[in-house]
């Protein structure tokens, strides 16, 4: 899978490195992971056995009108060669690679809520200045948290939530 997912997504990535377009294409990119995560169903009509690819590719001259034509050309491949399945492993890794060219640090943040666009940003700036490197912070819920937020980035865990702090009392209790 992930093999499928970075040949299609270093392709992209080539194309617009070369055409200096990397800011406008992550921007783009990961306005199109959340639009296809918060639409699975989108990825099951262009998944349909039962359009034809003509049919699929005007759903998607419709649907993706104003995104980067490189981007749309990449999807219509994607579903021409039916990997449909792996279009958000694409744009996740494109987002990867363009993160590693610019030296952005990827990491997990772990709520037991969604964090809003202001909270996420704000952590970013936050541990950015502690890593001394921009960061780039995926959001993930875990209710086992209790509350508060944990933050990954590579060996480096940040926990402030409560489970990590009621762990640390239990342990200072136990001594």
């Amino acid at each position: 899978m992930k093999e499928i997912a970075s040949r299609y997504a270093e392709a992209l990535f080539s194309i617009k490195r070369d055409q200096n377009q990397l800011d406008e294409t992550q921007g783009e990119i990961k306005e199109l992971i959340k639009v296809l995560k918060q639409n699975p169903d989108f990825i099951m009509v262009l998944n349909s056995s039962y359009k034809e690819f003509e049919e699929k590719e005007k759903i998607i001259d419709k649907v993706f009108k104003g995104v980067d034509q490189d981007i749309i050309n990449l999807i219509k491949i994607v579903v021409k060669n039916h990997r449909v399945i792996y279009l958000v492993d694409i744009f996740e890794k494109v987002n990867s690679l363009i993160n590693d060219e610019r030296g952005v640090l990827e990491g997990l943040v772990y709520s037991t809520e969604p964090l809003s666009e202001a909270q996420l940003l704000k952590l970013n700036n936050a541990i950015s200045k502690v890593e001394k490197r921009p960061t780039d912070l995926k959001n993930i819920i875990d209710p086992n948290l209790i509350g508060g937020v944990k933050v990954v980035i590579n060996d480096h865990i940040y926990d402030g939530s409560i489970k990590h702090h009621l762990e640390n009392m239990k342990l200072s209790l136990l001594k």
